[in-house]
């Protein structure tokens, strides 16, 4: 007897589909889904099924419940679990998507990673791992984890789509690629750790609450996510402002939660979290569930190759027609002195920096006079008598205004690209006099001059830099290191 060929095969297969795909469902397609207080002892999963009833029952802590009741509370567009690492957030937004898709029968669900490579083996792997079955997460060649589960009818891998018994089906999205759900609609929106989404937060927040229609749901989003600087999320979630600085415009509540709170925790991983992060810098936002400079870089924005020029370039720039200075005395941290300038694109540059540890404001007035400062306001910590000081010895000082949030909102505006060139890429016509006429030259930052239309030895002809509205000299390194 002969092999059955390739088109044998394949008819036999389409065959089989046919017939598997006309079988009775036997999957429940009202499932009643439950929340209940979390006991880690007793239920160390936190996730129980009967099968005979169709009831699926989630264990909830504190924080998780508030956040619950702040998704069902039918007031938020956005409710949003800021906690630190190892918090159950994600567990918590994965069981709320479920739930969403388990109520609503035929409708659609999004759940969001940072990427589908990061997604796969973090978001989709826990969300799979709050549906009821054993081994429901583990998906590989020979394993469909979803598929096992009571109230799973399909997963296809290849579409990133979960299918439920009650034909409610979930997306499985990922934020670098997030305008292809631009065209869909979904009852309710899992992000999962947007603080690191490198599109445009804000962007992505518009679009997806355009798509909270046309099908059943709560159409309310939940974010799960630890800080990561300050940065767009900050920005919506700290700031309630959109990347204009306007009001965001929508309902959101915020739900912080402690990850020493966590009773799931085993007792040696909260100490370990404790000893490594409480009492640094980090602890707020490692622990706490609040927002912190991101490993050492506050504004993740910032970039040395956009940003950062030498030093007589940054001088060029500024000229000397306007300074401008700011002094922190720095009490436990270094003394701070700033001398910033101004290019005639509007633009502050970072001239130079005093930063200096065990020292006093004597040394700061030595540093303006020995380097011949040009003349310029001092805006001081709010110290009377130190702000006297520099009044009597002839520097114009004033206290400044001291608003930690506002200042951070405005130096990340500032290291933004305003989409025109960059100055240092911007380029002057110069009319030839004589040697060539009727020659048109251009003159760039470099000092090269050429013929307009050739390209440049030293400047790419194709790429042009955005300009930004903060450069630093390569001077300041203790601001840039």
């Amino acid at each position: 007897m002969s092999d059955p060929t390739k088109r044998e095969l394949e008819r036999e297969l389409a065959a089989l589909k046919h017939q598997l795909e006309g079988a009775p469902d036997t999957g429940p397609t009202d499932v009643t889904v439950e929340w209940r207080d979390a006991a880690p002892e007793a239920r160390p999963t936190g996730i129980a099924y009967d099968p005979e009833t169709a009831t699926l029952t989630y264990d909830l802590w504190a924080a998780q419940r508030e956040c619950l009741a702040a998704l069902t509370g039918g007031e938020a567009d956005l409710v949003a679990c800021l906690a630190g690492y190892g918090s159950g957030k994600s567990i918590l937004g994965a069981r709320w998507l479920l739930a969403q898709a388990l109520t609503h029968p035929g409708s659609r669900f999004l759940a969001m990673g940072v990427d589908f490579t990061k997604a796969r083996d973090s978001t989709f792997r826990i969300l799979f791992d709050q549906l009821p079955g054993e081994r429901t997460a583990m998906v590989t060649r020979a394993h469909n984890g979803p598929e096992t589960s009571p109230v799973v009818a399909d997963y296809t891998r290849s579409a990133n789509r979960l299918t439920l018994t009650n034909d409610a089906t979930i997306i499985l999205g990922a934020a670098d690629s997030w305008s292809r759900y631009a065209g869909d609609e979904f009852g309710a929106i899992w992000l999962d750790e947007p603080s690191h989404y490198e599109p445009d937060l804000h962007d992505l927040l518009e679009m997806l609450g355009s798509r909270l229609r046309g099908v059943a749901g709560p159409h309310v989003q939940c974010w799960t996510l630890t800080g990561n600087g300050y940065n767009d999320a900050w920005e919506i979630l700290g700031q309630r402002q959109d990347s204009t600085g306007d009001p965001i415009g929508l309902e959101l509540e915020v739900v912080r939660a402690s990850t020493l709170d966590n009773p799931y925790l085993d007792p040696g991983t909260r100490e370990r979290f404790e000893r490594q992060y409480a009492d640094t810098d980090r602890e707020d936002q490692a622990l706490r569930g609040g927002f912190a400079a991101a490993q050492g870089l506050v504004y993740s924005g910032f970039s040395r190759d956009r940003h950062v020029l030498p030093h007589a370039a940054a001088v060029d720039r500024a000229g000397d027609s306007w300074r401008v200075y700011g002094y922190d005395a720095g009490w436990d941290d270094p003394r701070v002195c700033l001398e910033l300038g101004k290019t005639s694109y509007e633009q502050l540059v970072v001239l130079d920096a005093f930063y200096e540890s065990e020292s006093h404001l004597e040394d700061v007035r030595a540093w303006l006079d020995d380097n011949d400062k040009p003349a310029g306001t001092i805006y001081c910590d709010h110290e009377p008598a130190q702000i006297d000081k520099l009044n009597r010895a002839g520097y114009p000082a004033e206290a400044a205004t001291k608003d930690l949030d506002e200042g951070i909102a405005e130096v990340r505006k500032r290291l933004e690209a305003d989409g025109n060139l960059d100055v240092g890429t911007k380029e002057k016509v110069i009319l030839t006099i004589g040697g060539m006429p009727n020659c048109t030259h251009i003159s760039s930052s470099t000092g090269e001059t050429r013929r307009a239309g050739e390209p440049s030895r030293d400047e790419p002809a194709a790429a042009e830099k955005p300009a930004v509205g903060l450069l630093i000299s390569e001077r300041c390194q203790p601001l840039i290191r």
